[in-house]
């Protein structure tokens, strides 16, 4: 039993101490966790804008962050944004959707969380020492309300509850957030990142406009708007100068793809004593350096 118990233990306490020698685990004193909190800006990718439109119909947001740090490399954030987006068929250089003479903006509310990965380890010995520029990718799942509006004759109207293409989707949809970012120090207890997200909607309404024309003899008085005025928002072709002859019930509106959205947000990130997950402390790999 000896003779077999005693490799075996051998092997055990070689693997401990190798472990031992690449691992360390970080003591209460180290700082993991921050807050972020700073502005953006966003511009949206549908039916009523391309990537190639001249264009930018940029909007703001403001989001409110809580980042820990799981390892030396790996973070979990959760994100809370309120953002603004918005189209108008009018600055396209396309003159179909100029005739289309479709419009719509909207402030919706974001939730969302990503895992991040940064390209450079947390040190073993402590936040105080950490990179001083620091890249990171992120993906994560979240949510959105969704409720856009158009104006028509100096006048707001909520699309959603109209049903313009007899479809009535949802005030939420999932998304799924995706990008790259760098963290850049600033003082021992604050950083600051320059983040690049890139959202995609699980829904082809953030804009009102998804698949086909509903007859305009369809409407009826919803929601406090009459049919007529319904019929208008639904196909504005109708009052331009010249005015255009309505498209017919069934012609294609959009293209029935999912709506996506992209921000580009300023962060300040400040580093809390506490963890809201408990003790904090991580394990970092300890990398040896050579002559």
């Amino acid at each position: 039993m000896r003779k077999i118990l005693f490799p075996f233990l051998l092997v055990v306490l070689i693997a401990s101490q190798s472990h031992a020698q690449r691992f360390v685990t970080t003591g209460d004193f180290d700082r993991i966790s921050k807050v972020t909190v700073g502005p953006g800006l966003n511009t949206y990718f549908g039916e009523l804008r391309r990537l190639g439109d001249q264009k930018l119909q940029a909007g703001l947001s403001f989001s409110l962050g809580y980042e820990h740090l799981m390892t030396d490399r790996l973070a979990i954030r959760t994100n809370l944004s309120v953002y603004k987006i918005q189209a108008d068929d009018s600055f396209s250089r396309v003159p179909y959707k100029q005739d289309r003479n479709l419009n719509f903006k909207a402030t919706n509310f974001e939730l969302a969380v990503q895992g991040m990965y940064y390209m450079f380890r947390h040190p073993h010995t402590g936040y105080r020492d950490r990179a001083f520029l620091n890249p990171y990718f992120h993906l994560g799942l979240g949510v959105t309300s969704n409720n856009p509006k158009a104006e028509l004759n100096g006048q707001i109207y909520e699309l959603r509850p109209l049903a313009l293409e007899g479809e009535q989707y949802g005030s939420i949809a999932v998304i799924v957030p995706l990008g790259a970012g760098f963290n850049f120090y600033v003082t021992r207890n604050i950083d600051f990142q320059l983040d690049f997200q890139y959202t995609v909607a699980l829904t082809g309404y953030l804009d009102d406009v998804s698949t086909v024309y509903r007859d305009q003899a369809s409407f009826s008085d919803t929601n406090g708007v009459d049919a007529a005025t319904m019929a208008i928002l639904s196909d504005p072709r109708t009052i331009l100068d010249p005015p255009l002859p309505a498209e017919p019930g069934g012609a294609a509106r959009g293209d029935d793809t999912f709506d996506s959205y992209f921000r580009l947000g300023f962060k300040i990130g400040f580093y809390l004593p506490k963890s809201l997950y408990g003790k904090s402390s991580i394990r970092c790999r300890i990398t040896k350096k050579t002559r």
